[in-house]
């Protein structure tokens, strides 16, 4: 989500599937009338904000159909709510969602003009998480969750008293330093099932590495040749990728498995490449760049590019399209946007949605502008749409289809 989106949300637990959803009094309730029937069955469901005027996406959602929003009502504050079964709650303060697990779990922070302060959201509870100290200049006290695990294990970065940033793992609302390789500053990105936690830190002599903490220990993963490297995701095998700068100077796509690190490589014609996500059967989402933007899907040594391949209105290879990934779930269903010269419209950017070698178009709820942010366990993507009523992109999700 852009930095320029803040949000806010204190939402409630699902303590069973079975049990009314409830927000506990914590925020204002707005129930839709469910919308017509679509004509057409892939057409986008529209979660309205608390007005139309403001823009909004959808940035995180769980199995259980219940998705996370940001709707944007000044340069640094938010409405953020939460959606399940045509029910959409707004909350008051100013907080950014991240994520929520399949519990229900719901993270993210608490933001003003200078702040930032992570919290979680769990059984009817909203609490602030705890820093690792800071200072009292402008900023000085901040933190931030970036991901949480089945289990409820946050992770993210807090300030301390002297003044760095530094990893950090919260179990209920206590932060524990993960330390660095010797350097002043870390940071943790992921974390999966069993804990174990990725991210980057500095080293002693300067430079960032991508690391793995396993039960409280920190190990260097080292680089493909040049001087940094950063971890973005782990999976429940302990496979890890991000990204490496290579001796020549180019930026790869790396994985790192049993200790070995793989260039995962780029597009042709596409000089740098980053891995966006890892999922369970090892399939790894690659964005690449150069004079455009693309994207694949590496397993096993095999690269499948994501592409549309054929121009909706003629049939031929639409060579102008640029393809920006941004969610892979464990079917290996990709969503993502393309971008290209419309010969009616102009410049077109529209989500969509990707899976075995096939790339469908989302239709937009209106105009020449939808965005892709997130998809879920259940292939539903996430994300926000231009709209023929309002002036500004809605918050949208787009239906699983076969």
């Amino acid at each position: 989500m852009p930095d320029t989106r803040r949000s806010i949300l204190r939402l409630a637990a699902i303590t069973s599937m079975s049990t009314p959803w409830t927000l506990g009094g914590l925020g204002r309730t707005a129930a839709f009338a469910a919308p017509a029937p679509p004509t057409d069955p892939a057409a986008p469901v529209a979660v309205p904000g608390p007005r139309s005027d403001l823009y909004g996406t959808l940035v995180a959602g769980n199995a259980a159909g219940l998705y996370l929003g940001v709707w944007g009502d000044s340069p640094y504050s938010s409405v953020g709510g939460v959606w399940r079964r045509g029910q959409v709650t707004f909350l008051e303060g100013s907080q950014q969602p991240v994520a929520v697990n399949a519990a229900g779990v719901v993270i993210g922070d608490a933001v003003s003009h200078y702040d930032r302060r992570a919290f979680r959201w769990s059984a009817g509870h909203y609490q602030a998480l705890d820093l690792l100290g800071g200072t009292d200049e402008q900023g000085g006290r901040r933190s931030s969750a970036l991901a949480v695990n089945p289990d409820g294990v946050i992770v993210g970065w807090s300030t301390t008293d002297d003044r760095t940033i530094r990893a950090v793992r919260w179990r209920g609302t206590r932060a524990v330093d993960l330390g660095t390789l010797g350097g002043p500053a870390s940071s943790a990105t992921a974390v999966n099932a069993v804990g174990q936690i990725v991210g980057s830190a500095d080293t002693g002599d300067g430079q960032s590495h991508a690391v793995v903490w396993t039960d409280g220990r920190i190990r260097d993963l080292g680089t493909l040749g040049g001087p940094t490297s950063v971890a973005v995701a782990i999976n429940e095998a302990g496979d890890i990728v991000g990204a490496s700068d290579t001796p020549d100077g180019a930026r790869r796509a790396v994985l790192w498995r049993r200790g070995r690190a793989v260039d995962l490589g780029t597009l042709p014609g596409l000089h740098s490449s980053a891995a966006v996500t890892i999922n369970s059967t090892g399939q790894v989402l690659v964005s690449a760049s150069g004079a455009t933007s693309g994207a694949f899907l590496w397993r096993s040594g095999r690269q499948t590019p994501i592409e549309d391949g054929r121009d909706d209105a003629t049939g031929a290879a639409d060579a102008a399209s640029s393809v920006e990934v941004s969610g892979l779930n464990d079917h290996g269903v990709v969503c993502g946007d393309i971008s290209a010269t419309d010969r009616q419209n102009g410049q077109e950017i529209q989500a969509f949605r990707w899976r075995s070698g096939r790339l469908r178009r989302l239709p937009s709820a209106g105009g020449v502008f939808s965005h892709a942010q997130a998809i879920t366990p259940a292939g539903i993507v996430l994300g926000t749409s231009a709209t023929a009523q309002t002036t500004a992109p809605q918050a949208v999700w787009w239906p699983s289809i076969p």
